[in-house]
């Protein structure tokens, strides 16, 4: 029995086991956390992608009814998949410059946006009677696992275009 005890002792081929169980848990919480900021990077950018596009395509119409306006808005959902699209908001507003250069909201729609102040312009940004048409998406991000990240937050992007076929867009 000693003498299975002392090369028990001095043999070191279980060296590496014990290094890897050591370092498994870092590696674990490493890996995780490293996919959790990719997954929120990636939606951030399609944040991004939503409120350009819907902004985009509303431009590129002389007049939209609100059934166009929800079809573009739906393109917004498609475009978050696979990540859920329950948390997003979208809002897409039409603001115009007076004869006085004042502008104002000509039109609004949104789908799932939270309450908040219409969207404006720096000053003189629109000269007398021109137009410009403001998405906005909003997505309520919750990370999969709470390690380092908050609990959840919110990503947001803002798009500015001007009408590209007519001086504004109509809704009808």
């Amino acid at each position: 029995m000693r003498r299975f005890l002392t090369r028990w002792r001095a043999c070191a081929r279980g060296g590496a086991a014990v290094e890897f169980g050591l370092i498994l848990p870092f590696l674990f919480v490493m890996h995780i956390t490293v996919g959790e900021i990719v997954q929120a990077w990636q939606v951030r950018t399609r944040v991004f992608h939503v409120a350009s596009a819907i902004a985009d395509v509303t431009s590129q119409a002389r007049g939209l009814t609100d059934g166009e306006l929800a079809d573009i808005m739906q393109a917004g959902d498609a475009m978050m998949r696979p990540y859920p699209v329950e948390p997003l908001g979208e809002r897409i507003t039409s603001l115009v410059a007076d004869a006085q250069g004042a502008v104002a909201v000509d039109w609004s729609v949104s789908r799932n946006f939270p309450a908040s102040p219409a969207p404006s312009v720096p000053s003189g940004y629109l000269a007398p009677h021109e137009s410009i048409i403001v998405a906005d998406a909003i997505y309520e991000y919750e990370p999969a696992f709470n390690l380092f990240l908050a609990d959840s937050f919110r990503l947001r992007h803002t798009a500015y275009i001007r009408p590209r076929v007519s001086a504004k867009v109509d809704k009808r």
